[in-house]
């Protein structure tokens, strides 16, 4: 992946950063397999989603699932209850979250309405953050020191809409 002048390999979803975005409605059940086919051990957390009976399903290493580990698969199996909204998905085990990360969109169920006026038009923007240098390297090096890690590079968003992306 390259920004700023800067190449570097960076662990990624379907070789998209960041990583693509789920849709659903209210009541759906999602199946997500991931397999893991980098030498990271990951899971995967669903930010702002209710877990109804379905806490292992969350993502935190290590509080609600062991990490995935390399060359092995998780379903995560959930059911979205009493939301709506747009949320994020990201890695929840080291700085794998730098570039594993995308967008939740959850719309109302069929045939019921939004409750204020149905948008003329929806583009969700992605905000992250881009290091010229391996964030887990930089947190180790701030393991080692003691001190904060450094901050990124630059600030990025990305917006999608009809099927086009763009990274501004």
């Amino acid at each position: 992946m390259t920004r700023l002048c800067h190449t570097r390999s960076m662990v990624t979803v379907n070789e998209k950063f960041p990583g693509p975005r789920i849709v659903a409605r209210e009541g759906d059940r999602l199946l997500i397999k991931v397999n893991n086919q980098v030498s990271n051990n990951i899971t995967i957390h669903w930010h702002g989603i209710r877990q109804l009976r379905s806490g292992w399903a969350d993502g935190p290493a290590y509080i609600t699932q062991c990490p995935i580990q390399t060359g092995q698969s998780y379903v995560y199996n959930y059911t979205v209850v009493g939301q709506r909204g747009t949320l994020f998905w990201h890695a929840h085990i080291s700085w794998l979250r730098a570039s594993l990360y995308g967008p939740l969109v959850i719309l109302p169920k069929l045939n019921v309405p939004y409750p204020f006026s149905k948008p003329y038009k929806e583009v969700p923007i992605i905000f992250g953050e881009w290091f010229n240098t391996d964030p887990e390297a930089i947190i180790a090096q701030a393991t080692q020191t003691g001190g904060g890690p450094n901050v990124s590079n630059a600030y990025t968003f990305k917006r999608t809409f009809a099927g086009l992306q763009e990274m501004l």
